[in-house]
C-alpha cells in the first residue's frame, strides 16, 4: 500500500489528508485524519474516511480529487500526482510527505 500525507489546516484545525493505493485491493484511498477540539485531546479523530462511502468509484483518482474539493481542502498537486503513479505502476510500500511550499519527502521506497 502507498501512502501520501500532507499537513494542513482544515476547519480552523491542523490536520493530516493521507491518500494512497492499496495495491491488493486495488483501490485508491483518502482520510483525514486530527484530533478533536476537546481540551488535551490526545486520540486521532477520523473527519473523513473513504471507508464511509463505498459506493463512489474508489479506483478512479478523480474520485480522490472531487472528494477533496466537496470537502474544501487544497492539497498539493504532487499528493495527487503521486497517487495516480503509484495506481498506474502498482506500487506498494512507499509512503511520501508531501509539503504546500517545498517537494515531497520520501519516508519509505519499497
Amino acid at each position: 500500500m502507498s501512502q501520501h500525507s500532507v499537513h494542513i489546516r482544515y476547519r480552523d484545525r491542523e490536520v493530516v489528508v493521507v491518500a494512497g493505493y492499496d495495491r491488493p485491493l486495488n483501490d485508491l484511498f483518502l482520510q483525514v485524519l486530527g484530533h478533536e477540539d476537546a481540551p488535551q485531546a490526545t486520540e486521532e479523530y477520523v473527519f473523513y474516511s473513504s471507508l464511509h462511502e463505498p459506493q463512489r468509484d474508489w479506483t478512479d483518482i478523480n474520485t480522490v480529487s472531487d472528494k477533496l474539493t466537496e470537502l474544501g481542502i487544497a492539497v498539493p498537486d504532487s499528493l495527487l500526482e503521486a497517487v495516480y503513479l503509484d495506481q498506474l505502476f502498482h506500487v506498494g510500500n512507499r509512503m511520501v510527505r508531501h509539503h504546500i511550499d517545498q517537494p515531497p519527502e520520501v519516508l519509505l521506497a519499497g
